[in-house]
């Protein structure tokens, strides 16, 4: 509440409450938010809006509460468009995944490289099949890029070996 001389007396004039600024400005608000981003995730991105200004500590010494919650649900359909690009995305990445057939490796690989030491076998499962990096690697198995670099040569070597042996 806050004072306001009028005329030489004092009025208070009261600001809307919470509720009565989301039914006051809802419709307006989704009718925007549904030319931004849809029908569908119109309602969603005003009520997250809405929860957003009222939790926000600025909420009670906002003047004019339209325009903030205009702002707001603006700000939330960037991020709900964001959200779903990344989201589409992922999806396409995993669907492409799932459609490229995977090669089976032939059965004397499998076997050259059960002959290999545990470290190294795990160095070449995570850099072929898994397609890491060695500062991935070493992150994983908690040992350095060199060290990872070192045990995929000795295992390409060993490969190498065993296989060319086995022709």
């Amino acid at each position: 509440m806050s004072p306001a001389s009028l005329g030489g007396g004092i009025v208070t004039v009261m600001k809307e409450s919470d509720s009565d600024s989301y039914v006051k400005y809802a419709d307006e608000l989704t009718r925007f938010a549904t030319g931004l981003i849809g029908p569908s995730d119109a309602e969603d991105v005003v009520v997250s809006a809405y929860v957003r200004c009222v939790a926000s500590r600025r909420w009670p010494l906002i003047e004019n509460r339209r325009a903030y919650l205009y702002r707001a649900v603006l700000n939330e359909a960037r991020a709900t468009q964001r959200a779903s690009i990344r989201r589409q995305l992922r999806e396409r990445r995993s669907a492409f995944r799932e459609a490229v057939d995977v090669d089976i490796p032939r059965p004397e690989v499998l076997e050259a490289v059960k002959r290999l030491s545990l470290r190294q076998r795990s160095v070449v499962f995570l850099t072929y099949w898994s397609d890491l990096d060695p500062a991935s690697i070493g992150q994983l198995l908690n040992i350095s890029d060199g060290t990872v670099r070192r045990h995929l040569a000795r295992a390409r070597a060993r490969l190498k070996e065993v296989l060319d042996n086995d022709e």
